[in-house]
C-alpha cells in the first residue's frame, strides 16, 4: 500500500514540567501517537522534540482530510482516560489543519524510498498570524516567491501550508527537511532574503516560540 499524506493534519504541541519529561516522552510515543494511528483514516504520523523554539514536544498526525479527526472512533479515543497524560502538561496546543494549495510536492528521487514516504527527520513548524487585509499578498508570496525558492534548497523534502479549522486562526507552515544543516545552506539564506519576504515580515506575527525546529523522535508509518 502506497503511503499518502492527505490534506488533513493534526498538530499537538506540549510542554511539561521539569522532571516529568521522560514519562511524557514515553506517553507521547507509546500511547498517544500509537493509539491515534490505529484509528482508520489516519495516514501516518511522527513525534518530535524541539531543538529551537517552543513548545518542546510536537506530534503530527496526517489524514486524508480534516473530517477524519471528528469521526466517532477518533473522538471517542481522544475522550478516553488513556489519552490523558500521566504528567500534567504545562501547555497543550491542539491544531486541526487543512492543507492550502499551492504546496511544494515531495522530491523522492533524492531520498531513500522507505523514509521518503513518511514525515521527515527534521521539521520547521511555523504558526503565523496574518492580518485579513494582507492575506492576498501573503498567499501570493508563498505561491510565487517562497515556494519556487524553497524548491531550490537542497535537503528540503516538502513545503506545505495549512489553515487551521480548530484552534487559533493561524497560517501553519510545515517545512520537512533531511537535517538541521539545511537551514545553513546558501539557498535557504537566499530564500529568506528576498524583497517580498522582507515585505511580508513587516506585517505578519509569529506565535510565541514559532517557528520551532523539531527533530523526529518517534516514528510510525
Amino acid at each position: 500500500m502506497v503511503r499518502t499524506h492527505g490534506m488533513g493534519l493534526l498538530a499537538e504541541l506540549f510542554d511539561f514540567a521539569e522532571g516529568g519529561e521522560d514519562e511524557a516522552r514515553a506517553w507521547l510515543d507509546e500511547v498517544r501517537l500509537s493509539r491515534m494511528l490505529e484509528v482508520p483514516g489516519m495516514n501516518g504520523g511522527a513525534s518530535y522534540e524541539a531543538t529551537d523554539g517552543a513548545p518542546r514536544f510536537l506530534n503530527l498526525i496526517e489524514a486524508e482530510n480534516v473530517h477524519a479527526f471528528y469521526g466517532e472512533e477518533f473522538t471517542a479515543l481522544m475522550d478516553s482516560a488513556e489519552m490523558r497524560s500521566p504528567a500534567s502538561p504545562e501547555a497543550h496546543i491542539r491544531l486541526v489543519c487543512a492543507q492550502v494549495y499551492p504546496g511544494l510536492p515531495a522530491r523522492p528521487p533524492e531520498f531513500p524510498t522507505v523514509d521518503a514516504a513518511g514525515l521527515a527527520p527534521v521539521v520547521q513548524f511555523g504558526r503565523i498570524n496574518v492580518p485579513e487585509e494582507n492575506l492576498a499578498d501573503f498567499n501570493g508570496w508563498y505561491a510565487c516567491d517562497r515556494g519556487p525558492l524553497c524548491e531550490k534548497v537542497p535537503g528540503v523534502r516538502r513545503l506545505r501550508r495549512y489553515n487551521t479549522v480548530e484552534g487559533p486562526r493561524l497560517m501553519i507552515v510545515l517545512y520537512e527537511m533531511e537535517g538541521e544543516s539545511v537551514r545553513e545552506t546558501p539557498e535557504w539564506k537566499h530564500m529568506n532574503a528576498s524583497e517580498w519576504t522582507a515585505r511580508v515580515r513587516s506585517y505578519y506575527r509569529q506565535e510565541p516560540g514559532s517557528p520551532g525546529v523539531y527533530k523526529r523522535r518517534g516514528y510510525a508509518r
